[in-house]
């Protein structure tokens, strides 16, 4: 085996010792390089390991997103969740008024059933003197054909019996054509709730409100409302009211007590499609005294707090 060349050797180590030396004088001594290196390794590793929890961060949150909005969109759909459009007419009412209801917050002019000498305004509420056996009410605002109302009313005196009602007029496209949610307070102190439609164009022996009235939905009894007959101060009600396009129209309605939460979900619902309906109207509230002949008693009256319409989901 030959001997290798000393002065190759020796060529190679100092070869190697200047390679040494020049990157000692460049990087520093050997250790402070493999800490260096160390320290850059962990460095990259953090950026990527940054770089991927926050593209799952980023991947999570965008689908979280998509499905809160897909859930809000079915809830906008379905019309649950408190009212959120735009109001087109509101009152509140805080005003002084001592023959009719003048004009509201929002909406215009309120346009009465019967005379104006039955209506009047004050502290908040706009009240109404109903004889036994009639209705009494109004409406305003422009037409609309997507409205979601809320209003909340009270039923004093009148028959005997005790018995009235209340209706949320959704769509009025006439004085005897209108959507309309009753709430009717029978005898007994129980509370009913149901959707119904009047669509007869009105002849020149029909009154206004007068319209033959078509159940649309089931009268579901509101539980935890029943009050005492007949002299008993009644509770106030809030009624919401959805009435929502034409060809078909879906109705939603809902009714609570209102010293107490609106409910989620609505009470009774329907779709309706009758040709006279089929068109943008006002909203607006009408109640009921009822009774005729001996227990034709005294006067009833209703008395209508905050309203509310805005434009449905």
């Amino acid at each position: 085996m030959p001997l290798p060349n000393r002065d190759t050797v020796l060529l190679e180590t100092v070869k190697t010792q200047r390679s040494r030396l020049l990157a000692a004088f460049l990087f520093g001594p050997l250790a402070q390089r493999r800490v260096a290196n160390d320290n850059m390794k962990r460095l990259i590793g953090g950026v990527v390991l940054a770089a991927t929890i926050c593209a799952g961060c980023l991947g999570v949150s965008f689908v979280t997103s998509l499905l809160a909005g897909q859930a809000t969109a079915q809830q906008q759909q379905a019309g649950l969740g408190p009212a959120t459009g735009p109001a087109f007419a509101a009152d509140a009412f805080d005003r002084s008024v001592g023959v009719g209801w003048g004009s509201a917050e929002l909406g215009g002019t309120w346009a009465l059933l019967g005379p104006t000498s039955d209506y009047a305004v004050a502290s908040g509420a706009g009240t109404m003197t109903i004889p036994v056996g009639e209705s009494r009410g109004g409406h305003l605002g422009p037409l609309q054909d997507r409205s979601d109302l809320t209003l909340t009313a009270v039923l004093s005196g009148g028959a005997l019996d005790g018995s009235g009602e209340v209706a949320a007029i959704g769509r009025q496209v006439s004085s005897t054509q209108d959507y309309r949610t009753t709430v009717l307070l029978g005898a007994d102190g129980s509370l009913t709730i149901s959707l119904s439609s009047r669509s007869d164009p009105q002849g020149a022996d029909q009154a206004a409100d007068q319209g033959t009235e078509t159940l649309l939905s089931n009268r579901v009894i509101l539980t935890g409302t029943t009050v005492d007959r007949p002299d008993d101060v009644r509770p106030p009600i809030s009624i919401r009211m959805q009435t929502i396009g034409t060809n078909p129209t879906v109705l939603r309605a809902k009714a609570w007590p209102a010293s107490g939460s609106e409910p989620a979900d609505w009470t009774v619902t329907a779709t309706d499609g009758a040709t006279q309906l089929q068109r943008p109207g006002t909203v607006g509230v009408v109640a009921t005294v009822g009774g005729t002949g001996e227990q034709s008693a005294a006067a009833g009256g209703a008395t209508v707090f905050d309203v509310v319409a805005r434009a449905a989901p």
